[in-house]
């Protein structure tokens, strides 16, 4: 059976990215908001299936087709913040991906480049310490020294963190830069305790599990922290297995070794959905796959021929026949769970083979091979850019496609080496403005490097939408952050079809029939298992 997860409604939190709505509305929020009460809330211990106590078994195995204890993790003591609920962040993300209180109870703008943070009172770690404002001006400083790229990503220097008193720490950002509150809202820049050992052996969190014990490259085990902040918990053991390969991956859960599996392979999706004893969920997430399209390399800088490729597009087949229906069918490069991706002002085109064909011929297309560059690590990614080929052979577009090694496929976009390339994007985080910035600015991270060799770039369409875009950015207002991205992308889409939108992309989680209550969320990383069950 496949259970598909809704964005499900919560307490309305605080908007993302907006400087106005957080000083005016989490200020005014109470502790009601730090649980997050979707699916009942971590504070609501009653089950879905009305099992008592002795019903229950103590133990839940999950497996990751990551490794939780990889290398660096060392700077969290050698476990992965991601999915084990043993770290948190200052700011949580709802269902709705909006912001919530969680180890802050609140924050505000307190000038053009300040914010003020209040850390929640009655929070222990798991060694008994009560959590201050000097722990988190240590944690951020120790992310910012230890990681050489979160100071640029953060917008913060380690000086720049500092503890007005016991429950206030001041942000100081290195420019204006509304979004921050969003930006860390991620699981990556989490909250610890200064005792933890960078030799892999103390992880000290505020989570609702504590690490009893880790095999590194293998597993993560942890047991229930019976002073959590945030209520009781259902599982009172959890284990992390690390298992790289998919099949491998299925066959475990299917086999009732392990419990839960994340990311079973597609092709096992179906037998996982007939098998009485599993059952399949999928969750939007806030990412999306599309074609990007070199604006600026002939004969791909011909507006009518991308437009061409667009329409010879059925997204609805994609992911009905390619993609076994995960997955839903996008209008635009932005995931629609972002509430400025514009998916209700884009047009939904359906595939028109002569109304593409016209075009081709219209365009200065003369039977070049275009080439389509694909990451070698992409899932599907040689199925979906085969089934594109074969459309854009149909209207007399010739495409060859070319498989990167994921370690060169970055420099392969940013060098302009493919006039079409599969990509993939998505926010892990409560701020999600650099998706639009990175790759549709002249100066973001996509284009950069062409822009300022030979301004021109790969996806960027021009001034005016680096303007619009630079706005919709700078803006702390909700509305007029959604109006200005909405203009951008319509120019995008409409005006320059800029990219081929193919899918906003969902994830899929197999569990055995005796689990309840998965908390999944839209960033896969911050599944809450506080209210998960397994039934003896």
């Amino acid at each position: 059976m496949r259970k598909r997860l809704s964005r499900r409604k919560l307490l309305t939190g605080i908007g993302v990215g907006t400087t106005t709505a957080i000083a005016g509305c989490a200020s005014g929020q109470d502790d009601e908001t730090a649980s997050d009460s979707s699916s009942g809330g971590e504070n609501d211990t009653s089950t879905a299936t009305g099992a008592s106590e002795s019903q229950l078994a103590d133990e839940l195995t999950v497996a990751l087709p990551t490794d939780p204890t990889m290398g660096v993790w060392s700077v969290y003591g050698g476990v992965t913040p991601y999915y084990t609920n043993v770290l948190e962040p200052l700011i949580w993300v709802s269902d709705e991906m909006e912001l919530v209180p969680w180890l802050a109870s609140d924050w505000e703008s307190t000038g053009e480049k300040s914010w003020e943070f209040t850390i929640r009172d009655g929070v222990t770690f798991h060694n008994g310490e009560t959590l201050t404002a000097e722990h988190v001006v240590w944690s951020f400083e120790t992310i910012l020294n230890e990681w050489s790229y979160a100071p640029g990503w953060l917008h913060i220097k380690p000086e720049n963190v500092t503890a007005l008193d016991d429950r206030t720490v001041e942000f100081v950002t290195t420019d204006v830069f509304p979004t921050f509150p969003g930006t860390i809202a991620h699981n990556m820049v989490a909250v610890q305790h200064p005792d933890r050992s960078r030799d892999d052996k103390t992880v000290i969190g505020t989570g609702p599990y504590q690490v009893a014990n880790r095999e590194k490259g293998q597993r993560v085990e942890t047991e229930a922290f019976d002073d959590y902040w945030n209520g009781e918990v259902r599982m009172q053991n959890m284990t992390f297995r690390v298992i790289t390969d998919p099949t491998t991956r299925s066959l475990a859960l299917e086999n009732n070794e392990v419990d839960v599996a994340y990311a079973p392979p597609s092709s096992k999706i179906d037998s996982l959905e007939q098998n009485e004893n599993t059952s399949v969920s999928t969750q939007t997430s806030p990412g999306a796959m599309y074609v990007g399209l070199h604006n600026y390399k002939a004969p791909t800088d011909d507006v009518k021929l991308r437009k061409a490729l667009n329409r010879a597009t059925s997204q609805e087949t994609l992911v009905e026949t390619i993609l076994n229906g995960i997955g839903i069918p996008a209008r635009g490069p932005i995931a629609k769970s972002i509430y400025w991706s514009g998916h209700e002002s884009l047009p939904a085109y359906e595939r028109d083979v002569e109304k593409a064909s016209s075009l081709v011929e219209e365009s200065s297309y003369d039977g070049e091979t275009l080439n389509f560059l694909i990451n070698n690590a992409t899932p599907s990614g040689r199925t979906i850019a085969s089934a594109l080929q074969e459309w854009y052979s149909e209207i007399g577009v010739d495409v060859g496609i070319e498989q990167v090694e994921e370690a060169a496929f970055e420099d392969a976009v940013r060098n302009g080496d493919g006039h079409l390339v599969l990509e993939s994007s998505g926010s892990n985080s409560g701020a999600a403005d650099y998706l639009i910035y990175e790759t549709f600015h002249s100066e973001g991270d996509v284009n950069e490097r062409l822009y300022n060799e030979n301004e021109t770039g790969v996806y960027n369409p021009g001034s005016e939408v680096d303007t619009i875009i630079e706005e919709g950015f700078q803006t702390g207002d909700r509305d007029q952050k959604e109006q200005k991205y909405e203009q951008a992308l319509q120019i995008i889409m409409e005006d320059e079809a800029a990219v081929v939108p193919l899918t906003y992309q969902e994830y899929v989680v197999g569990s055995y029939a005796d689990v309840n209550g998965l908390d999944l969320r839209p960033i896969n990383e911050m599944v809450r298992w506080t209210s998960t069950e397994h039934l003896e």
